[in-house]
């Protein structure tokens, strides 16, 4: 699986239909769409922790980087590979996962 592909799967995982339905031209346009997306009061509603994974997605779409943190102090590894983001993002509003045996999370 390539990059656009896990953000992509990611993106679906939070925003479903609204990601899937979305008839935007490239990746970041549909990512930017969810991103904009103002809840409805519907089943489909967006959390503001799930808009939160949908930006770290964009910014992974449009090659901006993000920084892989260290759950427990809050400090800085390094910066986040993609499937690092995706996991993080699909991993829960905490968005806490195992990095090299430690726990980490993916901040902006």
């Amino acid at each position: 699986m390539n990059d656009e592909q896990r953000i992509a799967q990611a993106a679906m995982t939070i925003a479903g239909c609204i990601f899937e339905d979305c008839d935007q031209p490239t990746l970041a346009d549909k990512l930017q769409h969810c991103c904009e997306w103002r809840n409805q009061g519907t089943d489909s509603d967006l959390t503001s922790a799930d808009l939160y994974g949908l930006l770290l997605l964009l910014n992974a779409a449009k090659g901006r980087s993000s920084n892989l943190c260290n759950s427990e102090t809050g400090t800085v590894i390094r910066t986040a590979k993609v499937e690092e983001v995706c996991e993080s993002v699909v991993a829960g509003p905490e968005g806490h996962i195992m990095v090299d045996g430690v726990q980490c999370y993916v901040e902006l």
